[in-house]
């Protein structure tokens, strides 16, 4: 029998040299609109979802995640997997069963787009390939990571402000501006949380004009959780325009990573891509004090050219030197956004690279002169990337951590399933720095199926233990041969056993990018402190522009007003002149 589809014969392409064209409400057939990566725009809740196995009864609140969903097909065909709107999951865990809500981040540009039943925003990080219409509208879509803070969940994207979400309903507060103190174009999708003093320590980079403009400005932020109040803001200067998307944070400092993925104004306006891979460029490595710091005080460490991927942990070792643990890619893990001279050289479709992306331990003197050359310590000899540690030990001297392996020698049904949407991450594995100078390293891991891979995992403690790694680990498995989704729980000191129990989801779940667990305690005494009648009171959306807001208002209303006073002067002298 026929498809429906095929009985309407297509009269317009959808996209004609690149660009969208025509009426159609139809996606690019380009890999990143396919497969696991199809878009999904379902928003609803599910009641007591189906599972196999026993849920843990101590396992108690709530798994948030976030997934770019793309509500609209793009302006450009080439458009990519970070475009897509952000939508929020929330699986609620309570007496071993589990609830399923999803909903869209109300970003600006949601609403923007909303009103036009279409996309008016161009290129990845580009505002000049924009509609006019959407001019001064922020754009970012909120789709990289969420995280709870002082009762409200907050949805980030480094390319702009996060935005606040209710983490019972998942309604949309309002653009978060902690209360006014913040006037920054941009913020990390990475804040790390302090589980001694409770505070936040944040950071945006690119952040000296509008968040789009090659910017080499970065700050730092420190936030007081009992109070709300910025108690620290320091800015800094950077070699270059990189990503900076992770951050390490210890007892005394922030260090910032930066991947030679440059950012170049001109590039920019002339509508190309915000991002370039540079082979010929460091990675760099940024440590700042966590408080009180001047924009002297950053140090820049730097290493040869690698791709940075996410830190496991930090600490501060007896020597007064700073560890940090993260997996670093010896090449260019976005292949999408080349080199100018490769994407000179290449035409067609860009081609995913063989990559490597061991976890390497840095051991970094802060104390070095800035501009100094830094090796590896140790490489744990994985291949993988979403590293996730005990969050109690952030900090801290820490042993374990989880991470998705790619894991090239396990079957793969190529037939059943095509490429494998966002990387064969078809392993979860479990390892100990401990170990790591015995004959036995551990190497605990799963495979599920040559038709699977995994999502980003989240840990939660055992109820009412403290030692480092007792609890269980959770992550979404991709079936990727039928688009679905299950929720695997594991002992996360025995991952290799296989899982405890599994939570069935009857709709496809997108790749998503990060997602945090939050404890029922813990959002049940913020509500209470945010109720009406709270001593915190309700989470207020930010009322006021940000200062490039205002800036465009204040350039457009001068370029108005010059035109309509050249306009006036020209005609009256022309008619004065006529007579």
């Amino acid at each position: 029998m026929a498809h429906a589809f095929s009985l309407f014969p297509e009269v317009q392409p959808a996209y004609i040299n690149g660009r969208k064209a025509g009426e159609q409400v139809k996606y690019p057939g380009t890999p990143y609109f396919q497969g696991g990566l199809k878009p999904t725009r379902i928003e609803g809740d599910v009641f007591q979802l189906e599972t196999t196995g026993t849920i843990p009864h101590d396992i108690c609140g709530t798994f948030y995640r976030v997934q770019p969903d793309p509500r609209f097909p793009p302006i450009f065909e080439d458009d990519v997997h970070f475009s897509g709107d952000g939508s929020v999951t929330a699986f609620r865990f309570e007496d071993g069963h589990v609830d399923f809500k999803q909903r869209y981040v109300q970003t600006d540009r949601y609403h923007a787009e909303t009103k036009h039943r279409r996309a008016m925003f161009g290129r990845y990080r580009n505002p000049y390939t924009d509609s006019e219409a959407v001019r001064g509208v922020i754009r970012t879509v909120s789709n990289t990571n969420i995280t709870f803070w002082r009762g409200v969940m907050l949805a980030s994207k480094e390319d702009g402000p996060p935005f606040a979400m209710d983490p019972t309903t998942l309604e949309t507060i309002g653009r978060y501006d902690f209360e006014g103190q913040v006037k920054a174009p941009c913020f990390t999708a990475h804040p790390k949380f302090d589980p001694d003093t409770n505070e936040m320590v944040a950071f945006a980079y690119e952040a000296g004009g509008d968040g789009h403009d090659a910017s080499t400005a970065l700050v730092v932020w420190t936030f007081d959780e009992a109070t709300g109040a910025k108690v620290n803001e320091s800015w800094y200067e950077a070699p270059y325009c990189g990503m900076i998307h992770d951050a390490a944070l210890t007892k005394n400092y922030l260090i910032l990573p930066m991947t030679p993925l440059k950012a170049d104004k001109q590039r920019i306006l002339e509508g190309g891509n915000h991002w370039a891979w540079d082979p010929n460029e460091d990675q760099y490595y940024g440590i700042v004090p966590r408080k009180g710091g001047k924009p002297e005080d950053i140090v820049w460490l730097k290493s040869t050219n690698a791709f940075h991927g996410h830190v496991a942990g930090a600490y501060e070792n007896e020597d007064g030197h700073v560890v940090v643990d993260l997996t670093v890619a010896d090449g260019n893990v976005f292949f999408w956004w080349p080199s100018p001279e490769d994407a000179a050289a290449k035409s067609g479709k860009p081609v995913r690279p063989q990559l490597q992306s061991d976890t390497v331990r840095w051991v970094l003197d802060p104390k070095l002169p800035s501009g100094s050359s830094v090796m590896p310590a140790r490489q744990y000899g994985t291949n993988g990337e979403f590293s996730r540690i005990d969050d109690r030990f952030v900090t801290k001297h820490y042993r374990h951590f989880w991470q998705l392996q790619i894991d090239p020698t396990r079957p793969y049904d190529f037939a059943k399933c095509g490429p494998p949407a966002g990387g064969l991450f078809n392993v979860l594995g479990h390892y100990d720095w401990d170990s790591l100078d015995s004959e036995n390293a551990v190497r605990d891991e799963y495979w599920a199926a040559p038709t699977c891979t995994f999502q980003e995992p989240v840990f939660v403690p055992r109820a009412g233990s403290t030692a480092e790694g007792d609890g269980y680990l959770m992550l979404l498995m991709n079936h990727l041969d039928v688009l679905r989704n299950d929720i695997l729980i594991f002992d996360a000191l025995n991952i290799a056993q296989g899982p405890l129990a599994a939570i069935h989801l009857p709709v496809q779940m997108r790749l998503g990018l990060h997602g945090n667990f939050v404890p029922q305690d813990e959002i049940e005494r913020w509500a209470k402190r945010r109720a009406p009648d709270g001593d915190v009171g309700p989470a207020k959306a930010a009322t006021e522009p940000l200062p490039w807001q205002v800036a465009l208002q204040e350039k457009d209303a001068a370029t108005t007003n010059g035109v309509t006073n050249g306009s006036t002067n020209g005609s009256t002298n022309g008619a004065t002149n006529g007579v």
